[in-house]
């Protein structure tokens, strides 16, 4: 009986200690007003839009670039471009909606066609007629369909380890909600459904496998994501997508973990992986895509080899599928080539766009 009391307490004590340990990893939400004193400048505006106040910033003069940032990141992670290019080029970078300031979409929609709305809102507000489009995995998921859906807006598309090509469902005469549109190329990078499928295509490419992929693969791991995120978790997982983490800045894990705490970022993760889309009538429908091969829209694809999360073997896909696109691979970068190395991919992109190719 004696020894039974003593199992008791024992497990007793383990059940604290892990309480205690888990509770310790416990980080609370940060308001945004807190925030908007670090990461925002004489440079931001807050366009009213779907309900939200959407963080832009809006710098320099010349052709229109508009920046878009991948899962878990900001409008910050193109700091770097903005500063070399606003001499040459109008720049154009947004929070988007669940990331950064802007923060989570009041009715929870990610849905393509609000994010479309949010895109082309933001082009009419200030009065672009054409801009090229440069995203980084969710980022260059949403270029590629907005020059789908939108050609005739689209100079330029450039692909930084993300894209998707787009499909109509629709039947002659038949008009589909815009979710009722089909991926042919399974390439966005949080797609965490597709976790596995993506960890086992870079097992054969030789890339390394993301950890933080694999966990985020698990519903109660994701959950837990919204309360349980120290700093030293957000370095971890910024060190698996930069191919050197050596080139990791503590400025940049500092900037990702708060932005990420911003009030209702982290549920909002959530809801865009759990989300019904809107079937009202607030959003006017998206246009059928066109085919990328028949909307003579130039693409450059690049890709980090290194990237443990979306294999490179998905931008030869890209390129293959892009009759027209042109495909550059750097051996030695990750998934966010143009935040890891931004010399590098600055002068390859802008001598892209110069030549006009």
């Amino acid at each position: 009986m004696k020894t039974l009391k003593i199992i008791a307490l024992v497990f007793a004590g383990f059940a604290a200690l892990l309480l205690i340990l888990l509770l310790s990893l416990i980080r609370p939400d940060i308001p945004v007003e807190r925030l908007m004193e670090s990461y925002t400048d004489e440079t931001s505006q807050f366009l009213d839009i779907d309900g939200m106040q959407v963080h832009v910033k809006d710098e320099g003069e010349g052709p229109v670039l508009l920046l878009l940032h991948g899962m878990f990141a900001s409008l910050h992670t193109w700091d770097p471009w903005a500063e070399e290019l606003n001499e040459e080029f109008r720049l154009v970078r947004v929070d988007l909606p669940g990331f950064g300031i802007t923060g989570p979409h009041p009715e929870g929609d990610y849905s393509l066609r609000a994010s479309m709305y949010v895109l082309e809102s933001i082009r009419k507000e200030l009065g672009i007629e054409k801009w090229t489009l440069i995203g980084n995995s969710m980022g260059g998921g949403l270029a590629l369909s907005y020059a789908q859906l939108y050609p005739e807006h689209t100079e330029n598309v450039v692909l930084f380890n993300g894209g998707r090509l787009l499909t109509s469902t629709s039947a002659p005469g038949e008009s589909n909600g815009p979710e009722e549109r089909t991926v042919s190329a399974r390439v966005d990078t949080v797609e965490v459904r597709d976790a596995e499928e993506t960890n086992q295509s870079a097992t054969v490419s030789g890339n390394r496998q993301s950890l933080v992929l694999r966990a985020l693969g698990s519903p109660a791991l994701r959950k837990a994501l919204s309360v349980l995120t120290p700093k030293f978790i957000i370095e971890r997982s910024l060190k698996e997508v930069y191919g050197d983490p050596d080139r990791l800045q503590t400025e940049a894990v500092t900037r990702y973990y708060e932005l990420l705490r911003r009030e209702g970022n982290r549920q909002a993760y959530l809801s865009r992986r759990e989300m019904q889309p809107r079937r009202d009538g607030n959003l006017p429908d998206l246009p059928d895509p066109v085919n990328i091969n028949d909307s003579g829209v130039p693409v450059l694809i690049i890709w980090g080899r290194l990237d443990s999360w979306i294999p490179v073997s998905v931008g030869y896909r890209l390129h293959e599928a892009i009759a027209h696109s042109q495909l550059i691979i750097y051996e030695d970068l990750g998934h966010v080539p143009m935040e890891e190395d931004p010399e590098r991919t600055i002068a390859a992109v802008k001598e892209y766009l110069i030549r006009g190719d």
